[in-house]
């Protein structure tokens, strides 16, 4: 009897974008990371300390540091290698308020032949 793959075994990760102002990052994390797991990475990443980053999803703030990414919505159904979840970040100030969430579109060029 032969068996099918299911879909966690297609997708195992989470595929993500994660976007501020003229940053992109693409990654991919188990859909049962934590938030604070997915800042450590994003940290690790960047070179700066996880816990001045601010993690945004659709307009709400992941706040939770122990919620997992399935509780927030972050799925692998969700987040495809081919259509990755967008997330927006910012940084903490000085002031210990955030940055305002700025992303920068990606520039489009018109070609003429």
């Amino acid at each position: 009897m032969q068996r099918f793959a299911t879909e966690l075994t297609i997708y195992p990760d989470c595929y993500l974008q994660i976007r501020r102002a003229k940053q992109t990052i693409f990654t991919d994390i188990t859909e049962t990371a934590t938030v604070s797991e997915l800042k450590q990475t994003l940290g690790y990443i960047l070179h700066i300390d996880p816990n001045i980053i601010c993690l945004i999803s659709r307009g709400q703030i992941l706040d939770v540091d122990t919620k997992r990414l399935n509780e927030c919505g972050i799925t692998t159904k969700e987040a495809r290698p081919q259509n990755p979840f967008q997330l927006d970040f910012t940084l903490k100030l000085d002031d210990g308020t955030y940055e305002n969430v700025e992303i920068i579109p990606y520039a489009i060029q018109n070609f003429v032949e």
